[in-house]
């Protein structure tokens, strides 16, 4: 079930090909809804999917907390009506459907955008307290960019500081090397499995909610994800052996737009929009930081271990990490945009 870094365009594009039957549907819940314009007195109405259930992925909490902020500060103008989850589409298939405008507004990983926007998750490696450096900052505008190019308004990522939320990686027999990774099967998103890859193990790609069963079962023997985010409302605690002390890259929700109907916006409602950005991203600062011990500790209570490697094993860990990551970068981007991506980031 593994496939190469190489492929992984392929990967996102063969699972986001979506049945008639969805979209159908989709096409006429979106009929049938209606949209106010600017000059009706209702409030516009914006649909929102996401790819997590809220009260399960604190992630997905974050979203439901814009969607929030977007609906006070716009009361009588603009509001967001959340639709589901998987259950409305597929996880994997959620950014295709938003570019074809079947429903407004996403929330999920950045990095579930790799087979659209192959460097649209770049702000996972920021150096900065909010990934993206907020809304009124030049690396929201060069994210925008990107976006925007594949028909999609780019509406931040939300996460915790440069110290919380980060992925960690998880497996069931314990390890003291990096070498020990070597051809075990590893859950990957987007974002890790060019990691898991240089480590000489095999990626699989797997959405968040087959990974119950592949660890059980032994059809993986591992998997990466933000303990931060609801580890134990997934019930991974159960049936998990190690966590794996040492970060890989930053944990976040993003929000993203189809970019049609946010330029059908008033201008009045895009701002209240990107206020809602700003306030959100930085309530998601605390949000982050509270839970990250709490999932922890909960964790460890199950019976869970921590794994620690010494210290010339975690500097080459991070050495890993950063250089798979950013040579993928470098093979998908322009010249020019890698260059001043590391730049806006901190690198």
């Amino acid at each position: 079930m593994g496939r190469s870094s190489s492929d992984v365009g392929a990967v996102y594009r063969g699972r986001r090909r979506l049945c008639g039957a969805v979209f159908g549907g989709l096409l006429a819940l979106s009929a049938t809804i209606g949209f106010a314009t600017p000059g009706h007195a209702e409030a516009i109405k914006l649909n929102m999917v996401g790819a997590w259930a809220p009260g399960v992925s604190l992630d997905a909490d974050i979203a439901i907390r814009f969607m929030n902020e977007v609906n006070r500060k716009g009361k009588g103008k603009v509001e967001i009506v959340y639709k589901g989850s998987k259950e409305v589409v597929p996880t994997f298939d959620q950014p295709e459907a938003l570019v074809k405008g079947l429903f407004d507004v996403w929330y999920g990983a950045p990095n579930y955008w790799a087979g659209i926007v192959p460097a649209g998750y770049i702000t996972e490696m920021s150096k900065h307290e909010i990934p993206d450096a907020g809304p009124d900052s030049k690396l929201f505008a060069f994210m925008a960019k990107l976006y925007e190019a594949k028909g999609v308004r780019y509406l931040g990522h939300y996460s915790g500081n440069v110290t919380t939320g980060s992925h960690y990686m998880y497996v069931q027999k314990p390890i003291t090397s990096i070498a020990d990774l070597k051809g075990l099967k590893i859950r990957v998103p987007p974002l890790t499995r060019f990691f898991v890859k240089a480590v000489g193990a095999e990626p699989v790609t797997l959405p968040p909610g087959e990974v119950y069963v592949a660890v059980d079962r032994g059809t993986v023997d591992g998997f990466t994800w933000p303990y931060f985010d609801g580890f134990t409302n997934f019930g991974w605690q159960k049936i998990t052996k190690y966590v794996i002390d040492a970060p890989l890259y930053r944990n976040g929700v993003g929000i993203n737009m189809n970019l049609a109907k946010w330029n059908s916006l008033p201008k009045d409602v895009q701002d209240i929009m990107t206020d809602a950005i700003r306030t959100t991203q930085y309530w998601a600062l605390g949000w982050v930081a509270a839970h990250q011990t709490s999932q922890l500790q909960a964790m460890l209570a199950a019976g869970m271990k921590q794994i620690k490697l010494s210290d010339t094993e975690l500097a080459k860990w991070t050495k890993i990490s950063n250089d798979a990551i950013w040579d993928h970068f470098q093979s998908v981007m322009s010249e020019a945009d890698y260059k001043e991506a590391r730049k806006l980031l901190g690198y």
